[in-house]
């Protein structure tokens, strides 16, 4: 009997963490449709093909739900991103590594990434302050790339700069690919990938090195 407790457990999980993806997919599109401020709930269920009442049931209101859009986009990330840069050998190739595989997760996820942007900017606490766009928020995120920095320099890959403004630098080219791939339908992601790669490679090497 506990045994098939346990699948009917299971199974009743799989299938709430389904619908939780297909209402933050859905979430997804509305935004990118129609903007963050007119993405009711009523909207996104619609959208959904379920009840207004579905979404409640699975989350505690529209700001749970943005909270969770966001929480999901940075797994998915990390998920894509982390073992990359796991599997290279070295700092440098540790920091070629992240960079094009952010810049490939923003290529294949734009519509999630344009989302996520828009959650940032207007999602706010109980306060009224910025609920992820924060320095703390970013602190988390950027502090695996400042030890590739600082690790470069230990190893003798990296040349003398300072880790955090890299690091700093690296991400707002990356936050700035994310944002033209929004907004220029055209943009060639796999090009500034090389660009960005090719720049960066060279930003940290030691004065004087060659190629």
């Amino acid at each position: 009997m506990r045994s098939e407790n346990g699948q009917v457990g299971q199974r009743k999980s799989f299938i709430e963490e389904a619908r939780r993806r297909q209402i933050i997919a859905s979430a997804v599109e509305v935004i990118s449709e129609v903007g963050y401020g007119n993405a009711s709930l009523a909207r996104i269920a619609e959208h959904a093909g379920i009840s207004k009442g579905v979404i409640s049931y699975h989350f505690a209101g529209k700001d749970d739900l943005m909270t969770q859009l966001v929480v999901q986009l940075y797994l998915s990330a990390g998920e894509y991103i982390g073992p990359q840069v796991a599997a290279a050998t070295g700092p440098r190739n540790m920091l070629l590594a992240y960079i094009a595989s952010n810049l490939d997760f923003i290529e294949a996820n734009k519509n999630y990434v344009s989302a996520l942007t828009e959650v940032v900017l207007n999602l706010r606490d109980a306060d009224g302050r910025p609920k992820f766009a924060s320095a703390d928020g970013e602190q988390k995120i950027i502090e695996p790339l400042i030890e590739v920095m600082r690790e470069g320099q230990r190893a003798g890959e990296f040349g003398d700069f300072d880790p955090v403004a890299m690091a700093k630098s690296i991400r707002d080219a990356i936050d700035g690919a994310a944002g033209r791939a929004i907004k220029e339908p055209d943009f060639d992601m796999g090009g500034f990938s090389t660009h960005m790669c090719r720049l960066f490679d060279v930003a940290t090497r030691k004065a004087g090195e060659d190629d």
